[in-house]
């Protein structure tokens, strides 16, 4: 009898199916049958170990590769696909992250991190940004994420990336000229605000946002638009440039395993 450990909490792999009845008094299925959180499960290797998640793969669904597909399952070894030709095993050294299909990745936030392509769901998210949700609630949407502080750090990590950076400062910069809104138009604004106001603390207030923007101030904003991007996505300029300095990255495991 073997075990993992998550968090703390052993997961038991049984080697004999006549054990672990005789050891728990439960049953158990074959694991591409209809399997569910929770359930214990035969793998092809004969090995019974129980699911630690189930869940759909939709957001591939326009790939051809995984409309066969009926969703996959986690274990305390590994993930595994389901369809007609898929292999569960119990071996661990064949799986060195669990939270993963390939045999081959042993860091997800490393590849996360170093893929230059954007995802399908990243495209998502892109799309719900720019239409104008706020970041937080664009992952709540694509990924399915729960709760706001996990939420909002898959937001930031997502934000830290120079490929999702770059195509939402594409279309949010178009959907800005749309409105009428450049750096000409904010730079007059400021200065009309600066110069004719009865207010001293809007007037304080415009030559600061001016000393930001040319560099006067020490203390400049990047030139990524961060302010019309922070306006899209729900995030403050400043908030957005500590996501830029933080060491962000998007966890695969949704902490519910």
């Amino acid at each position: 009898m073997l075990f993992g450990e998550i968090r703390g909490v052993k997961h038991w792999i049984y080697e004999d199916p006549d054990e672990f009845s005789k050891e728990t008094g439960l049953t158990y299925k074959y694991w591409k049958d209809s399997p569910q959180k929770g359930d214990w499960v035969k793998a092809d290797d004969g090995a019974i170990l129980q699911v630690l998640k189930y869940g759909n793969l939709n957001h591939h669904g326009d790939t051809d590769g995984y409309k066969s597909n009926s969703g996959y399952v986690r274990t305390i070894v590994g993930s595994f696909i389901i369809n007609e030709n898929s292999y569960m095993d119990s071996d661990f050294s064949q799986h060195p992250n669990r939270y993963t299909f390939s045999k081959k990745i042993k860091n997800s936030n490393e590849n996360f991190s170093k893929r230059e392509n954007i995802t399908i769901n990243e495209k998502l998210f892109i799309t719900d940004v720019i239409s104008g949700k706020d970041a937080v609630t664009a992952v709540k949407n694509v990924y399915g994420t729960e709760g706001y502080k996990k939420a909002k750090h898959k937001a930031f990590a997502l934000l830290k990336q120079d490929r999702v950076m770059s195509e939402i400062e594409k279309g949010v910069i178009d959907v800005a000229k749309g409105l009428g809104i450049d750096h000409e138009y904010v730079l007059t604004t400021l200065k009309n605000l600066a110069d004719r106001s009865d207010d001293d603390n809007v007037i304080l207030q415009s030559a600061k946002e001016l000393g930001k923007i040319i560099g006067t101030s020490g203390k400049t904003i990047k030139q990524k638009d961060m302010g019309l991007i922070g306006m899209f996505g729900g995030f403050s300029p400043e908030q957005l440039q500590d996501a830029q300095r933080k060491d962000m990255t998007l966890e695969i495991d949704d902490g519910k395993s």
